[in-house]
Order: C-alpha cells, then structure tokens, then sequence
C-alpha cells in the first residue's frame, strides 16, 4: 500500500482555467465529499510565476500536499 492512499483519496483535483484580475492556469484540490476548495496551485500567465493558496483552516494531510505539489509539477 502507498503511504498516504487514504488521505489522497479523500481528495480530487482539478485543473482550472482563470481569465480577468487573474489570467493563468490553476490546478485547484478539493475535498471529495464536500466539493469544498482547499488548496491550489496558480501559474500567472504573463509572468509564468508559480503560488500556492490554502483556503481552509483544515489540517491538510502532507502527503495530499505533496501530490498536489507533484501534479502540478506535471500538469502545469
């Protein structure tokens, strides 16, 4: 078993698309059983720099971070 399977599988990710005051590319984790947003990885288009946003006061488990972190490596 993987280390943190559990923990990973309570979430999902999303890949998003931002146009207006932000103009990028977001790779956006969310809580799967409730939709709620709790965390993303932004790339600005025009300066192709890379943010990461908590929106929740939640404990995120590492190992969801860091495959949110890893994904976004590959996906982004």
């Amino acid at each position: 078993m993987v280390p943190g399977a559990d923990a990973v599988n309570k979430y999902k990710l999303l890949i998003v698309s931002a146009v207006g005051d932000r103009d990028g590319m977001a790779l956006e984790l969310a809580d799967v059983e409730s939709g709620e947003q709790v965390a993303e990885v932004f790339v600005d288009a025009r300066t192709q720099l890379r943010t990461v946003a908590f929106y929740t006061n939640r404990h995120v488990p590492f190992e969801v971070v860091e495959w949110l972190l890893s994904e976004a490596t590959k996906r982004l």
